[in-house]
């Protein structure tokens, strides 16, 4: 947060370029589209904190004379975004606390959204249009905390990086129409195509229009340049890269290539951001609840956005949909052969990626249920069609729900990772282990039969009763029930319900016999 910085007169020499490039596509734009005029009330904000001697005081009354505004503005200052948690009451208390950097950019966002809404969405989607805005301005915000830049200002310029769409929408409609058809056909970008058909692309519009307005260069140069990344000045670069990132972000939840994105983004706030994957996932999962909460202060119409976690849930109904038929992508796309392979590698990566996420389990790092029921198909299809044997365990902990009624959910979690991890490192590089569900375990262990099954579930039962685990300075001992069942592949009856169903059997059948012991059986 800058506090009372004045932004509004930073430029000087470093932009000596950049407004020559300003000035070159404000006369593109002016033979081809008439810029609209500020509203009144953005001129007066930003003649406020232009006067230091008055600018406290005439923010305050300007933001009181609109009532609609003024109460949009304490939500935002009491919102989870800033942690006030209530305790602003009035706009003079929103001044204090939140600074006039802070309450000017969230008041001017506002006041141009209202202005650049509409509801006439039969060929442009206006809601859909806001919601990615607020998602990337969500996501800008964030990752400006994350390297101390200025989050308030870079939530702004996410906000309105595409807003010169909407201006060609509303200004030059019949031509943007053309733009948006091609893209769709044509499987080019859209700012080539507006280009090739205005002179400009909507990024120079909107970051044109944004200095015309009078907002400050740190909010409108990043926009001018957010499509030609390679003549932006070294002072915006940092600034750029956030905003292109929150823009894949927002793809992330509302783009047609989910699963390309969210890989990408994933990479870059491990490799750029040094994030781990988990403080990653974490990262934009925070940030579905914190747009959703957004877009009700824009009274933008929102299905609320799934959180990250949930979206990884679903995965095996986007895995469907990512398993296309290449030659019908090569057909739709239409491109070069060069440019087909690209993207067809990145799809293929992506899918790679996307299923280890899908198919791992987000407490332990073991494969999951999903992955146990293919690997288990396969895995048998396998026995019986060389006729080799294979086994299957199922284990749980004894009297794990005491664990976690005494001790918490949280130790509850620690044993269950412990345990993950101590039989991963015993069981062989084929044997797959999986959390079947709960505090319940599975391992396919090919090529194994009865004999080897009973080797190596006395060698999971020791290993575990073996092992101290210390939580919080209190040691706690685990035992394990194990009940397995193996089949020679010779069977063609034999299915995986019936393996399954064996090896579940017989694990009840140890827990009942006392408990940290095992049983086999053989079909």
């Amino acid at each position: 947060m800058d506090g009372n910085r004045n932004t509004s007169g930073s430029e000087g020499k470093a932009s000596a370029l950049p407004l020559r490039d300003i000035h070159a596509v404000r006369t593109l734009i002016g033979q081809k589209v008439e810029l609209p005029s500020p509203p009144g009330i953005v001129v007066r904000i930003l003649e406020a904190v232009q006067n230091d001697d008055q600018c406290f005081a005439n923010l305050g009354r300007i933001v009181a004379a609109d009532p609609a505004l003024a109460v949009k503005l304490l939500k935002v200052a009491n919102s989870s975004m800033y942690g006030c948690n209530g305790k602003v009451q009035s706009i003079e208390s929103a001044l204090t606390i939140l600074g006039i950097s802070a309450l000017k950019n969230i008041a001017l966002t506002f006041i141009i959204v209202r202005t650049m809404h509409s509801d006439a969405d039969g060929f442009f989607d206006f809601k859909y249009f806001w919601k990615r805005a607020v998602t990337a301005a969500v996501a800008a915000r964030t990752l400006a905390q994350q390297v101390g830049q200025d989050s308030d200002t870079l939530f702004v310029s996410a906000l309105l990086q595409d807003i010169g769409v909407l201006v060609l929408f509303h200004h030059c409609t019949d031509t943007y129409m053309e733009v948006l058809v091609q893209k769709n056909s044509r499987a080019r970008s859209g700012h080539d195509i507006e280009h090739e058909l205005l002179g400009f692309c909507h990024a120079g519009l909107g970051g044109t229009l944004l200095k015309d307005w009078g907002l400050p260069e740190n909010i409108y140069l990043p926009i001018f340049y957010s499509h030609r990344p390679q003549s932006v000045p070294d002072s915006h670069r940092t600034t750029l890269d956030i905003l292109n990132l929150a823009d894949r972000i927002s793809a992330t939840y509302h783009g047609s290539q989910s699963s390309v994105n969210m890989v990408e983004v994933l990479d870059v706030l491990t490799l750029r951001y040094n994030l781990t994957e988990q403080e990653a996932k974490n990262l934009i999962d925070s940030l579905a609840g914190q747009a959703n909460e957004v877009m009700d202060f824009f009274d933008i119409p929102n299905n609320k956005i799934k959180p990250f976690s949930e979206m990884l849930q679903e995965a095996n109904q986007e895995l469907g949909k990512l398993n296309i038929g290449y030659e019908q992508l090569f057909m739709d796309l239409k491109q070069s052969k060069e440019e087909s392979s690209i993207y067809v590698t990145k799809l293929l990566e992506a899918n790679k990626r996307y299923r280890q996420l899908a198919y791992r389990d987000e407490l332990t790092g073991l494969y999951n249920n999903r992955y146990f029921q293919e690997a288990m198909e396969n895995e048998l299809d396998r026995s019986k069609r060389y006729q080799r044997p294979l086994s299957l365990i199922f284990f749980d902990i004894d009297l794990f729900k005491e664990i976690n009624d005494r001790l918490g959910h949280l130790v509850g979690d620690v044993a269950l990772r412990e345990v993950a991890k101590q039989v991963s490192q015993v069981m062989r590089t084929s044997d797959i282990v999986v959390r079947y569900g709960g505090d319940e375990f599975a391992i396919i262990m090919p090529e194994t039969d009865k004999a080897g099954l009973e080797a190596f579930a006395e060698r999971i039962r020791h290993s575990i009763e073996a092992m101290t685990i210390t939580v919080d300075g209190v040691p706690l001992q685990l035992t394990i029930s194990v009940g397995g069942t193996a089949t020679s592949g010779k069977q063609k009856k034999v299915n995986e319900m019936a393996i399954i169903a064996a090896a579940d059997k017989a694990l009840y059948q140890a827990k009942r016999a006392g408990r940290n012991g095992i049983l086999v059986v053989e079909l």
